[in-house]
């Protein structure tokens, strides 16, 4: 088995310049995330123009993640089997970020007014650019996780502040974004962000490090992806991210209708309702690496689904509670979710480590990207089906400022689904690091 030469432990300022890329991606993703639908398919009444129907978009949008979702463990392994000066993750981090960035920019440009086949075209094309370079980015930068760190403790604290940067992005943006999004417009909105995206991946390249990889023939992609998809704690993974994705996306997609339309506020106020999430999960980081510390990150991550699954409950009845002023309940119970959300980023990404030290235990091969990039396939089919899931929601229950039961019920299905994401990962058993996987699986030592 090959065994990665051990490095010197990182210092704290190597740990923040390594996470500074987390800044860009979330925020570049999220904005497109919290806005895209409602730009494209604002609610009746609003006074906006509808370039595609919500249905439309709906389709479009899941089309384009599918086929992000099926080349991203291609590109996981295309980061792999790379060989140059530059090493398997720089190049990529370097060329492709400037993509995404020009992409974000045009994907708020509809060449037509109204709804029509030219707009449906440009509009597939445009996102497809953008999540294809996002990929081309993030799956070689997730991936560097488990060759920056050596041990669960460096993982895990890597991973949390990768979380922290990543949502005090988020938040930074959040106070940019939605003023942008209502007073200079979408496309002036995602020129600032593109630039701060490509700064703050550059910037992560000034500590990025890569250690050496056995001089061996790599395994042909097909062998590559089949080994990883018969690797059962990966399988497992991978189910119940994509559940807790999906509900992740439809709460993004959902903020904006429920703030103007249930809550009665304008859309310069979502960024305040976002602003109080990612800063509760900003704020939670270090309890959640405080307490893997005395318990095992399995456990942890089903005590965040949970947590998801009852707050994202508890704001279906927001506006109900006689006596407590509809903001207010608001406020509170979207706080309540980021803490769950902050936990579930922190961990699972940190548990990613250890399903690839396992592979390397089976294999013998360091395989990082191609398990990012399929794990990818989560994180991008989720969306897909929160694309899918909430027009017909909006649809069936109301999306209006008269009915908005639709925007709602998002908040229990969301539910529902992490309680699913709970049962789904019944039967994990990997251990924080390789001894303790090897206890937990009977392994035999080396």
């Amino acid at each position: 088995m090959f065994t990665p030469p051990p490095t010197r432990p990182l210092t704290l300022a190597q740990t923040l310049l390594y996470s500074c890329a987390s800044i860009g991606l979330n925020l570049m993703s999220v904005t497109v995330s919290t806005w895209l639908l409602y730009f494209w398919a604002p609610p009746p009444g609003s006074g906006r123009t509808q370039y595609l129907s919500v249905t439309l978009v709906g389709v479009l949008l899941t089309l384009g993640r599918v086929w992000d979702a099926i080349i991203d463990p291609v590109i996981g392994y295309w980061s792999d089997v790379t060989q140059n000066r530059w090493g398997r993750r720089r190049p990529f981090l370097l060329f492709a970020t400037p993509v995404a960035a020009l992409a974000l920019v045009l994907v708020w440009t509809p060449p037509a007014q109204g709804s029509g086949l030219l707009n449906a075209v440009y509009f597939l094309g445009v996102t497809i650019l953008f999540y294809t370079g996002l990929s081309l980015v993030g799956i070689p930068y997730d991936s560097s996780l488990a060759e920056m760190g050596d041990t669960a403790t460096e993982r895990l604290r890597l991973s949390m502040w990768k979380n922290i940067l990543g949502v005090a992005g988020v938040l930074a943006g959040a106070l940019v974004v939605g003023p942008l999004f209502a007073a200079v417009g979408p496309p002036t909105m995602g020129l600032v962000v593109g630039l701060m995206g490509l700064g703050t991946v550059w910037l992560t390249l000034l500590a990025f490090r890569e250690r050496g990889i056995p001089e061996a023939q790599p395994l042909p992609i097909g062998e590559s992806l089949r080994l990883t998809f018969r690797n059962q704690p990966f399988l497992i993974l991978f189910a119940s991210a994509l559940l807790i994705y999906t509900a992740y996306a439809m709460l993004l997609a959902d903020l904006p209708y429920f703030v103007t339309l249930v809550v009665g506020r304008g859309e310069q106020e979502v960024s305040l309702f976002q602003g109080v999430v990612v800063l509760l999960m900003v704020l939670s980081a270090p309890l959640w690496n405080r307490l893997a510390r005395s318990f095992p990150c399995r456990y942890l991550l089903v005590a965040a689904m949970l947590g998801l699954a009852g707050t994202s409950a508890l704001t279906f009845g927001v506006g109900l509670v006689p006596g407590v002023p509809l903001f207010a309940q608001a406020l509170l119970t979207l706080a309540l979710l980021g803490p769950f959300l902050g936990g579930y980023f922190v961990l699972v990404y940190a548990m990613m480590g250890s399903v690839v030290d396992y592979d390397a235990m089976l294999t013998g091969a360091r395989r990082e990207a191609i398990y990012y990039g399929a794990f990818s396939l989560a994180v991008g089919l989720g969306p897909s089906l929160a694309a899918l899931v909430l027009p017909f929601i909006f649809e069936r229950y109301g999306y209006t400022a008269v009915q908005p039961l639709g925007v709602r019920v998002v908040f229990l299905v969301t539910a529902f689904l992490a309680l699913l994401g709970v049962f789904a990962f019944q039967g994990y058993q990997l251990g924080d690091t390789p001894a303790q996987t090897r206890q937990n699986l009977g392994m035999k030592d080396d």
